[in-house]
């Protein structure tokens, strides 16, 4: 007969303290991630100018510092996606922020911002037809 070699690991107190903190850690991050999902379906979006303003580094990753202007108040924010790593220090693009919860945001890369841009306290409703890519 076949027996489990391993059938008392789930006794050893250890094994279930890392269990727990695995399952805690994946709630967490499941949580985050339907927070997230229910500020996008529910709150509106606003459209702003994020500044890529300095590169940024520490051991394990490379990206830009950005900040962008979202219910008069400035957000500052590290971006480490491929398409940032792209992205020279002092251009400008245009993204998006939610209304609820402003910390919450995403880039639009493929369109490009001019300095001469100035952006409303409150952002945009709509993309304005200049920045509209043609």
């Amino acid at each position: 007969m076949i027996e489990l070699q391993n059938k008392n690991d789930l006794d050893d107190p250890h094994m279930k303290l890392l269990l727990g903190l695995f399952l805690l850690f994946m709630i967490i991050v499941l949580g985050f991630n339907i927070y997230k999902i229910h500020i996008s379906n529910t709150s509106e979006k606003r459209y702003t100018v994020v500044d890529f303003y300095e590169k940024y580094s520490d051991s394990k990753r490379v990206g830009m510092k950005v900040s962008y202007l979202a219910n008069g108040k400035m957000q500052y924010d590290n971006c480490f996606s491929n398409e940032c790593k792209k992205v020279k220090k002092g251009e400008k693009r245009l993204g998006f922020y939610y209304m609820d919860d402003p910390t919450i945001y995403d880039i639009l890369f493929e369109i490009t911002v001019p300095d001469s841009v100035k952006v409303p306290k409150n952002g945009w409703k709509e993309i304005p037809e200049y920045l509209k890519p043609k």
